[in-house]
């Protein structure tokens, strides 16, 4: 029932985005949700320099998923918005996701790093970020939580994974968040889980003035 709610009426999509901008500055609305248009569409607006929502924090996006099987809620980054980040942006990204975490109420986050395989290895540059995050946050260059990596999707979820690679972590078959490789990597696993798992998903852009909702169009 939207008695009461204002409605505005603006049928061109780029107007309409650079529209819903503008009323988070001028205090109107509280949030950005994406409906039937593209979602650079919206995010052109969203990170203009000048009137957009970008803070000093890079924006990602987390996806927040209820796996059947899984006791605690898994959350997916990024999957929407970073398409190759680099090691200073996976900074951001995962604390927006322990920050996202802690607000809903999970005290100390436990942030597995994916990569294909749970060892360093220099021929997979994933690899390495994953050490040099684990080791960031040891040193609180990341707050909040308790990150380690990399790990392999299995050994991260999954406690007889990790135990049968002799894995001993206190975020291995463990892990609330989970941080991809890239963008790939992560809309496809989002999408796995929903399509082929029947999880339920709610995701939000973290990092900018409000949230930003960015709802699928199908």
């Amino acid at each position: 029932d939207l008695t009461g709610i204002e409605l505005i009426d603006e049928p061109d999509h780029d107007r309409a985005a650079a529209l819903a901008v503008h009323l988070v500055h001028e205090g109107r609305a509280k949030a950005v949700m994406k409906g039937h248009l593209h979602t650079d569409q919206l995010l052109r607006h969203v990170i203009k320099k000048d009137g957009g929502l970008r803070t000093a924090r890079r924006l990602s996006h987390v996806f927040v998923m209820d796996v059947p099987g899984l006791d605690q809620l898994l959350m997916v980054t990024d999957a929407a918005i970073n398409i190759a980040p680099s090691l200073e942006e996976k900074v951001d990204i995962t604390q927006n996701a322990i920050d996202l975490a802690r607000s809903l109420g999970i005290e100390e986050p436990k942030v597995g790093v994916l990569s294909a395989v749970e060892t360093v290895n220099p021929k997979i540059p994933s690899t390495i970020d994953a050490a040099v995050l684990s080791k960031m946050a040891e040193r609180g260059q990341i707050k909040g939580g308790i990150v380690d990596g990399p790990l392999a999707m299995d050994n991260a979820v999954d406690v007889e994974a990790a135990r049968t690679k002799g894995i001993k972590s206190l975020v291995a078959g463990h892990a609330d968040i989970l941080v991809v490789p890239n963008m790939e990597a992560g809309n496809m696993l989002a999408k796995e889980l929903t399509s082929v798992a029947h999880a339920e998903a709610a995701g939000v852009v973290m990092g900018a003035l409000c949230p930003i909702i960015l709802t699928s169009r199908a």
